[in-house]
């Protein structure tokens, strides 16, 4: 603190509130819609092992991960907690759509931060916890596939939890996209911010349907027998692209 009583964050508020909105934008956000549209490929299980070894094979694939997913994700959900402990939700006494959207912004904060926790240890570091590592595997898909059936919980609860999960993240992201216009200074107006929050309804539209279709593939059997195993590859980390 400074002699004042004011901490660092409070002095810093508006450049790390900046920088926040930023970050869920560029590279958070991007990485959101590279990783659904790949997991969506999953209805087609050999395109779907192509595009994981695909992204295995990146060169310095494990500092890409640290500098432009983990550490932007880092700083974005802790500080995003921090401002939806602090925010007031009072949708209930002022029942106004922009108080509803700023209500649901801070309540899917918390349950993506949750759900990002546990897509985490399900899958990227699943052999912390005795799990299969991707590091190597010929069949990504297979792999995925088994982390929904035959890890701790039942099939239909893994697809209960990845649906919330999933439906708060797009969400979440996509409203995030029109508050991070007006916070910029993107949009000015009434009639652009409302082309804005179409256009960010139809992007989360394409990203659930992208979502689903993922968590269908997983869930079918049948689907693994038309997968056809590329051959071993050997990469330094996990797939950033695997659900």
């Amino acid at each position: 603190m400074t002699a004042t009583g004011e901490t660092w964050t409070a002095r810093h508020h508006f450049t790390l509130r900046r920088l926040h909105s930023l970050a869920g934008i560029v590279p958070v956000g991007v990485f959101l819609i590279e990783h659904l549209l790949t997991n969506s490929l999953a209805f087609w299980p050999q395109r779907f092992n192509e595009q994981v070894h695909w992204l295995h094979n990146l060169h310095y694939l494990l500092w890409l991960e640290i500098v432009f997913i983990f550490l932007p994700l880092a700083y974005h959900g802790i500080y995003g907690l921090v401002i939806a402990w602090q925010g007031r939700l009072n949708a209930l006494q002022y029942p106004y759509m922009d108080n509803w959207r700023y209500t649901l912004q801070r309540i899917t904060a918390w349950i993506t931060f949750v759900f990002v926790l546990v897509h985490l240890a399900h899958f990227r570091f699943a052999h912390w916890f005795g799990g299969r590592s991707y590091v190597g595997t010929a069949d990504p898909f297979g792999l995925t596939q088994q982390g929904f059936i035959s890890l701790l919980l039942p099939a239909w609860l893994w697809l209960v939890i990845y649906a919330v999960g999933l439906t708060s993240a797009v969400y979440h992201f996509c409203n995030g996209i029109v508050t991070f216009c007006i916070t910029w200074g993107i949009t000015v107006g009434e009639q652009s911010r409302k082309r804005v929050s179409v256009a960010a309804a139809g992007l989360g539209a394409v990203l659930l349907i992208w979502g689903v279709m993922s968590l269908y593939a997983l869930q079918d059997a049948n689907r693994a027998d038309h997968a056809i195993p590329a051959r071993t590859v050997h990469v330094v980390a996990s797939p950033a692209g695997a659900s």
